[in-house]
This record gives structure tokens, C-alpha cells and sequence, in this order.
């Protein structure tokens, strides 16, 4: 291969391994999360006075080795549901599933697992979850 053909088939490879290097790197600096229900975690607990452990009885969140728990309360139909966890500094926001239907009127606690897809979950030190509607709160850290 002569000298000039060589030249301008590295040039053309180039160009092509470029943009694809560079989405990887876009991609690579966005940091995001995933969220799954997760049955098999227990529910929160607090430590009650007298040293005694009890149930949380709503929504909280706990660090955990590798990943976030988030409890859900809410009703049973049609269930709590995250579509969305964005983090912004020390802050998880998570969006839940907008609910139109009718709902149960028992109280059902969920469990979520939200792992980060890259980095740890040491420096998460807020979890705020919007409901809709502009009802976002931010909810307590259980420290077990």
C-alpha cells in the first residue's frame, strides 16, 4: 500500500472512531442510576427509645453496601412505581409513576433498590422523592 493510500485510509478511520470515542466519553461522564423493586430486603427499622428496634412505619431511605434502599409507602393498587433517579451532587431525586386510576385504601411499604451505574453511594446524603403535582419530599435517612 502506497504511502499517500495508507495515509488516507488512517485519516478516514479516524474520523469514523472519533465520534463514536466521543459519545462513549459523553456517556461514560454521565452518571445514572438504576432502580429495581426489591422484595427480598427487609423494611426499615428505627431504633426505638430503650434501645428496642422497630418497623419504620412510612418512606425513608438507607445506604447500603453498594446501593441505595428506598421505602415506598403507599397503596397496593396500583402500587408505588420509580420511573426516574436523577442525582445532583449529594442529591437523589427520584420521580414516581404519575397515578390517574383509583387508588386502595390500605397502606402497602415497597422496597427499592437504586444502584448507582458507576461510583459508590457514600456521598448520597438526600433522597427526595416527587410524587407529582409538586409534592416532593425529602425523606429521612435510616441509620441502622
Amino acid at each position: 500500500m502506497s504511502m499517500t493510500r495508507r495515509t488516507f485510509v488512517t485519516a478516514v478511520a479516524g474520523l469514523v472512531a472519533a465520534p463514536a470515542l466521543t459519545a462513549c466519553q459523553q456517556q461514560a461522564s454521565v452518571a445514572g442510576w438504576v432502580a429495581a423493586q426489591d422484595d427480598s430486603l427487609a423494611v426499615l427499622t428505627w431504633k426505638a427509645a430503650g434501645g428496642g428496634t422497630v418497623a419504620m412505619p412510612g418512606e425513608g431511605w438507607a445506604a447500603r453496601d453498594g446501593f441505595i434502599q428506598l421505602q415506598l409507602a403507599g397503596s397496593s393498587i396500583p402500587g408505588e412505581k420509580v420511573t426516574q433517579v436523577q442525582q445532583s451532587g449529594d442529591t437523589l431525586t427520584v420521580t414516581l409513576e404519575s397515578k390517574d386510576g383509583p387508588e386502595t385504601m390500605d397502606l402497602l411499604l415497597t422496597e427499592w433498590r437504586l444502584t448507582p451505574s458507576e461510583g459508590g453511594v457514600d456521598g448520597i446524603g438526600h433522597v427526595m422523592v416527587d410524587h407529582g403535582g409538586g409534592d416532593v419530599r425529602e425523606l429521612d435517612k435510616v441509620e441502622e
